[in-house]
C-alpha cells in the first residue's frame, strides 16, 4: 500500500489554509447580507400590501353602496333597517352580516332572517316574519301572539280567536311563563285539529290553569289542563260527531275517557 504524497519539504500550506478561511468569511457575508435583503423587500411587499389594502378600505370604491329588505309585511323596512344598523358608505369589506342576522333577528316579529350580498357593494336583507294566531286578552290589554307563544306587539286583528287570562298579558317580545295560563292555551291551540280549531273562537282560562273553550257554535268545552290534549280532541270529536245538531250547553272532556254531555 502506497502513502500518497505529501505537499513539498518548505511548502507553504498555512496560507492556503488562511486563503480558504477567508473566501467561506466572505461567503457568509455575503449569505448574510442576501438574506438581509430578502427579508427586507419581504417587509416592504407587505408593508406596501397593508397600505393598499387600508387605502382601499378606506376607499369610496367599496362603500355599501344600498341595502334591500325584502319579506315585510307588518314590519317595515324602515324598522329592518334600522335594527340592521348598516350605514351606507361603510366598507363592504368591513360588514359582519352575521351580527346584522342577530339584531334583526331581535324584533320580536322575525322569525327568519337572512342577510347576503348580492354584489360587492349591495346587501340584501330577506325577512320571514311570525304570524299571529291569537289575541290574548287581560286587565285592560290586548296583544298578538304567534305558533310558539310570543308576544308580537300589541293590538288585535278581526278574525283570530282570544285568549281570556285572569292578568295582563306579557310584554311584547317574551313569551307566557310555562305551564302559566297563556302557554296553556297556545298548546291546546297547537293541539287542536285543524276542523276543531277552526270552530274554537275563544280560550278562557280560570283557575289553576284550568281552560274552557267557546266554539262558535255557542257550545263550551270544558277542557282543563293542556294535558292528555291528543285524548281530549278525539273525545271532543266524537262527542260532537254524536250530538249532531242536537242543541248542547257545555261538552266536558277533562276525563277524556268519560267525557260529558251538558244539555
Amino acid at each position: 500500500m502506497t502513502t500518497p504524497p505529501g505537499p513539498p519539504p518548505g511548502a507553504d500550506t498555512g496560507g492556503r489554509i488562511d486563503d480558504r478561511i477567508a473566501e467561506r468569511r466572505r461567503d457568509v457575508r455575503r449569505e448574510r447580507q442576501l438574506s438581509r435583503r430578502r427579508r427586507t423587500v419581504a417587509t416592504s411587499i407587505v408593508v406596501i400590501v397593508l397600505a393598499v389594502l387600508f387605502a382601499i378600505e378606506r376607499s369610496p370604491l367599496v362603500g355599501l353602496e344600498s341595502v334591500e329588505i325584502v319579506g315585510t309585511e307588518r314590519l317595515t323596512a324602515e324598522e329592518v333597517a334600522a335594527a340592521a344598523d348598516l350605514e351606507l358608505g361603510t366598507s363592504t369589506l368591513r360588514l359582519r352580516l352575521g351580527r346584522v342576522e342577530d339584531r334583526v333577528a331581535a324584533l320580536p316579529l322575525v322569525r327568519d332572517v337572512d342577510a347576503r350580498r348580492i354584489d360587492p357593494l349591495r346587501v340584501r336583507i330577506t325577512v320571514a316574519e311570525r304570524e299571529p294566531v291569537l289575541v290574548a286578552r287581560g286587565d285592560g290589554e290586548q296583544v298578538l301572539v304567534d305558533r310558539t307563544g310570543m308576544v308580537l306587539e300589541e293590538g288585535a286583528l278581526e278574525g283570530l280567536p282570544t285568549v281570556d287570562l285572569g292578568q295582563a298579558p306579557p310584554p311584547v317580545g317574551e313569551r307566557g311563563s310555562s305551564r302559566g295560563d297563556l302557554d296553556e292555551a297556545v298548546r291546546v291551540w297547537r293541539g287542536l285539529s285543524g276542523p276543531l280549531r277552526a270552530e274554537v273562537q275563544r280560550y278562557r282560562a280560570g283557575r289553576d290553569g284550568q281552560l274552557d273553550l267557546e266554539l262558535r257554535s255557542g257550545i263550551t268545552v270544558r277542557f282543563g289542563r293542556a294535558e292528555r290534549i291528543d285524548e281530549k280532541v278525539r273525545a271532543l270529536g266524537a262527542v260532537l260527531e254524536d250530538v249532531g245538531s242536537t242543541r248542547v250547553s257545555a261538552i266536558d272532556v277533562r276525563a277524556p275517557a268519560r267525557p260529558a254531555v251538558v244539555p
